[in-house]
């Protein structure tokens, strides 16, 4: 039997991390039906209920050490991991994990990682040390690729997939559309617009008022549904402007599962987000979208589908984000097809994680 070991942000309700856990777990299944998956998480008992796994808390050395000793397979990702911008601490975990399943010769590969900011030039060391000696690394970009070369990582160990949310399948329109219509959006004649912003980029008052002015702008023709991709921050948004804003102004302020959060992504009829799996299920949703960046990863992700983020959180425009939804609605049909393109083009890149696993299952 193949015993496989994951690891990765998971257990913090997180729903971009749970779609990647999700698929891989389903990926592996198919690839054998016999496989036995143990997940390091935040939460291990919500983690063991949500996916049929095996799981033990990720900070308990003891277990973790246990758990990859008895395995066959060191798996990490996907995600973002290994970056030292937003922690210097996190970096270290992830990186000691790696140490571990190596020290113990265990198979140890990286699927769809999404590399860096790394700052530190210690951090550049040590990722390209572990990583020369892992058995492979997928990435889900192109500058994550760059980046593990420019850093000394040997080109050979490195393949360019795609981010693993991306395998998820459509689910039935009408679990979303009951969600939207239990919060009042009932006016079939109103388009709806999402939003899906990290709350800590607008803890400033300029930039709640901007939100404001944003949210209540579109809101004169839409209905504008905030969502958030990470349940424990994002909600809180709800508290900082709900009072100010429009009566066709929304808050999804309830916890939904991943395949309850495409759902309603599939009633959406555009997307303006700067959570990268907030642009990613719009993708396989396949609705038309806005990026807004606050990390490389969004340019990253756009780049790859050739899109650029309207804007920047540094330079942040409510009036360039409502033109930007204006012209996407005067061209509607045809960016609905590049987005279709572009996720025919990242299922196509996101096989070449399943070669990969093939071999070593």
């Amino acid at each position: 039997m193949n015993k496989v070991v994951i690891s990765g942000f998971y257990g913090f309700h997180n729903i971009g991390d749970e779609a990647i856990l999700k698929t891989l777990t389903q990926q592996l299944r198919k690839l054998d039906p016999n496989v036995e998956i143990t997940v390091l998480s935040h939460s291990p008992e919500e983690t063991m209920s949500k996916f049929g796994v095996k799981a033990i808390n990720r900070r308990d050395a003891f277990k973790v050490f246990n758990a990859i000793r008895k395995s066959k397979i060191l798996l990490s990702g996907g995600g973002s991991l290994l970056q030292d911008d937003t922690s210097a601490r996190s970096i270290h975990y992830y990186l000691a994990i790696l140490r571990m399943g190596l020290f113990l010769r265990k198979k140890v590969f990286l699927i769809s990682n999404g590399i860096g900011p790394l700052i530190r030039e210690s951090n550049k060391r040590q990722v390209a040390r572990v990583l020369n000696k892992v058995d492979h690394t997928t990435v889900r970009d192109d500058n994550s690729r760059q980046l593990l070369e420019d850093i000394g990582v040997d080109p050979a160990k490195i393949t360019v997939s795609a981010d693993l949310v991306i395998a998820m399948d459509l689910q039935p329109k009408e679990i979303g559309n009951k969600i939207l219509m239990d919060l009042g959006i009932i006016d079939d004649s109103r388009k709806r617009l999402a939003i899906a912003i990290r709350q800590k980029d607008f803890r400033t008052e300029e930039k709640r008022e901007q939100l404001i002015k944003l949210a209540n702008t579109l809101a004169e023709k839409h209905s504008v549904i905030f969502i958030p991709f990470y349940y424990k921050n994002d909600t809180k948004i709800y508290e900082d402007i709900h009072e100010y804003t429009d009566s066709h102004v929304y808050f999804i302020i309830e916890k939904y599962n991943s395949d309850e959060f495409m759902s309603i992504l599939q009633n959406i009829d555009i997307l303006v987000g700067s959570r990268l799996h907030s642009l990613i299920f719009s993708l396989v949703a396949e609705i038309p979208f806005i990026g807004i960046s606050y990390d490389p990863k969004i340019e990253s992700f756009m780049d790859m589908i050739s899109m650029k983020p309207i804007c920047t959180m540094a330079t942040f425009s409510e009036e360039r984000i409502v033109e930007a939804v204006r012209e996407l609605e005067e061209n509607y049909e045809s960016k609905k097809q590049d987005v279709l393109n572009a996720k025919q083009l990242l299922r196509t890149r996101l096989d070449l994680n399943e070669i990969m696993l093939k071999k070593v299952l």
